[in-house]
């Protein structure tokens, strides 16, 4: 490795580089490889900005390319690119000065690199130590017992999510739901209020975001730690349909959108009401069956009453007739003698 030439990692990279103005790597030329990530965003200034991911998955840098760059890249996939550092005037979210990966050259494309790290695979296979609850019956069970299953929705401080699974859920009254407005870029944000809310009386977790950039934050082990190790079940509704994030692998159930989340909580309910109209159909059906039987009874007393009372003046009729024939047959023997 030389000075005009240097190869390293995402995060050798940003370990070398401090959080100052200027460094010894300003204007070098760097060899960088890592996963590229697209962010599916606009051309801005002549670059779309979007991510470059080390293979350890715990680091990222924002990488500047060109149309023409860009166009060469497949997402997910591992390259070896040739490139410099390119300062923002700003701060990120861990109050870290903005540093770009700003890329001249695509050099080596690596295809045996699995996306899937050790840790990742850790991770899932944790997940599979924790109880897989069934979500419908959870919720369906509470409503049935008229009971408002609750809900803790947390969503982006600037997003609207709220409305977009809002829209679907139109049956919303039967939950009780409690909104949350967390910074989801913020990996640090996000683990403080998992670990710092009550969920004692809570039902159900879920996480609500958009598409567009920055979803890597979901794919942070902590995170995604601390996720798994709640004392309730959660579900994510991540909009992202191409490449499913590691909280939505090792979520409870994973959607793709906010609305599908929406979706799923009113069938929930469209099941209940479903429910409650083929019992009140069959309470109907038996309210009138009981009528029926009762006509059917009562009309059948009616007739036995009837032949009963047929039967009785029947027998006084022979009985009248045995003494009119008995006097008849006395006076005729009485004639005689």
């Amino acid at each position: 490795m030389t000075k005009d030439n240097m190869s390293m990692s995402v995060s050798t990279l940003l370990t070398l580089y401090p959080n100052s103005l200027t460094s010894s790597l300003d204007g070098q030329l760097i060899l960088l490889e890592g996963f590229y990530s697209d962010n599916k965003g606009k051309l801005y200034s002549k670059f779309f900005y979007d991510e470059f991911i080390d293979q350890n998955k715990q680091n990222k840098i924002t990488i500047q390319l060109t149309e023409d760059l860009k166009s060469k890249l497949k997402h997910s996939s591992y390259y070896n690119i040739q490139g410099y550092i390119s300062k923002g005037q700003s701060l990120d979210n861990d109050s870290r000065l903005k540093v770009f990966f700003r890329a001249t050259k695509i050099l080596e494309l690596k295809a045996d690199i699995q996306k899937v790290t050790k840790v990742e695979y850790d991770i899932i296979r944790a997940r599979f130590d924790r109880e897989f609850p069934i979500i419908q019956d959870i919720l369906l069970k509470k409503i049935e017992r008229e009971e408002k299953p609750t809900l803790d929705i947390i969503t982006g401080i600037q997003s609207t999510s709220h409305d977009d699974y809002m829209n679907q859920l139109y049956d919303i009254d039967y939950y009780n739901v409690r909104h949350h407005k967390c910074n989801l870029s913020s990996k640090t944000e996000i683990i403080e209020f998992l670990s710092s809310y009550n969920f004692a009386d809570s039902d159900l977790l879920i996480i609500l975001r958009g598409g567009g950039s920055g979803l890597e934050i979901f794919d942070e082990i902590e995170l995604c730690k601390r996720a798994i190790g709640l004392p309730i079940p959660f579900i994510t509704g991540i909009g992202h349909d191409e490449d499913k994030t590691l909280l939505q692998r090792v979520s409870d159930m994973g959607f793709s959108t906010p609305t599908a989340v929406g979706v799923f909580l009113q069938k929930i309910i469209s099941s209940y009401k479903e429910r409650l109209r083929l019992i009140a159909i069959k309470d109907l059906e038996m309210e009138r069956f009981k009528k029926l039987v009762d006509s059917e009874k009562h009309l059948l007393e009616t007739r036995i009453k009837t032949q009963k009372n047929y039967l009785r003046i029947t027998w006084l009729v022979i009985a009248l007739f045995i003494i009119i024939i008995g006097v008849f047959i006395c006076n005729l023997i009485f004639k005689k003698s």
